[in-house]
């Protein structure tokens, strides 16, 4: 991951509470992978604030973008609509997240995508980057209404070029329609092993992607399980996951030593400079890396503290830590010894943890 300032390239009104925000990353060179997303910062009634929006763009668009639907008392989703318009410039980290597709899987395997609301954006991303030689893919969408499903034109022009089939969910009891893959209210288990019996063939070789709110993705999933389909085939990306609580950790009445090597900025002739610092910290039995470091006064990103956005990411050199959630880190990043802050507990009193300058990473881009 590494710290960009990207411009405006232009403001789209998607539905009449959701935008998409297509950004010029001039020279900076950047990459990502359809299903990533990234951390945004903006500065909102004198407070910085972060959110982790996916890329509803693909790697090979110029202008990468994201899409924010408006949420109920949503300071960042409600700052965005009524501001980003008027927006030049962008604090942006990226990329994160492991809920990636697969491009080799397609010419063999049946692609069901599961969608609701919002989070058809980084389905969007995917859909876009199968190509046209495979299976059209299977979506289905759920929302309350046609004027609210979010790249409606898009996924209609998708289906009439045969290269997407989908089953639309609309759960607004003012919504009637006579179109049979249009369906009247919520789905429901039964309608769900329906279609999927009807339009998948080799349902054990299907790979299924799911993103949405909670309780839907939670009907998603059990419907999945339920006609036999195994885990490693089901891919799921939380936009507000489920914490796992693991009481045991950190709890054993020990308080520990870490060692902390960080940055810190100060002018000197007024020129600002970057000092690394080394610091013995304490950290308390239950409590996470990420708040015994902030009880010292140091400073570190961090936004969801639920293992979901990746802002408090350090590298581990030594000693062993329990990471608890991590909806953030990929396979490969966990190998290379990164972790969560706010999801990690020391297990010895061996731990180090250093925490780069502007969050960048040697060899890496």
């Amino acid at each position: 991951m590494k710290k960009y300032t990207w411009s405006t390239h232009k403001i789209v009104q998607e539905t009449k509470d959701a935008i998409t925000i297509f950004f010029k990353t001039g020279s900076q060179l950047f990459s990502y992978l359809p299903g990533q997303y990234l951390n945004l910062t903006c500065t909102i009634g004198g407070e910085q604030v972060s959110r982790s929006y996916s890329f509803s763009s693909i790697p090979s668009d110029e202008f990468p973008s994201i899409t924010v639907k408006r949420i109920a008392d949503g300071k960042m989703s409600n700052y965005l609509l009524e501001n980003a318009a008027l927006t030049d410039t962008w604090d942006v980290e990226a990329p994160f997240g492991n809920f990636t597709f697969d491009r080799k899987l397609a010419p063999d395997s049946r692609i069901v995508f599961l969608a609701g609301g919002s989070g058809i954006s980084p389905l969007f991303s995917m859909l876009k980057s199968i190509g046209q030689d495979t299976n059209p893919p299977l979506l289905l969408y759920s929302n309350k209404s046609p004027e609210e499903a979010i790249f409606w034109n898009e996924l209609e022009t998708m289906r009439s070029e045969n290269r997407l089939n989908i089953y639309h969910s609309f759960t607004s009891p003012s919504h009637i329609s006579a179109q049979l893959d249009h369906i009247s209210g919520r789905f429901t288990p039964l309608v769900l092993r329906s279609i999927l019996f009807s339009r998948i063939e080799n349902l054990e070789k299907a790979h299924f992607y799911i993103c949405g709110p909670t309780e839907l993705m939670t009907l998603y999933h059990d419907v999945l399980l339920g006609i036999n389909i195994a885990e490693r085939q089901i891919h799921m990306e939380y936009f507000d996951p489920i914490v796992v609580e693991i009481p045991h950790i950190g709890n054993d009445g020990i308080t520990r030593e870490i060692l902390l090597s960080y940055f810190t900025d100060q002018y000197v002739n007024d020129e600002l400079q970057s000092y690394e610092c080394t610091s013995l910290i304490e950290v308390d039995a239950g409590v996470s890396l990420l708040d015994a470091i902030r009880d010292y006064g140091i400073p570190v990103p961090h936004s969801c503290k639920k293992g979901t956005c990746g802002s408090c990411w350090a590298i581990k050199t030594d000693g062993q830590v329990q990471m608890v959630n991590n909806h953030a880190l990929t396979e490969q990043e966990i190998s290379e010894s990164m972790v969560l802050l706010c999801q990690s507990y020391p297990l010895d009193h061996n731990v180090s943890i250093t925490i780069h300058d502007n969050y960048t990473q040697a060899g890496k881009e």
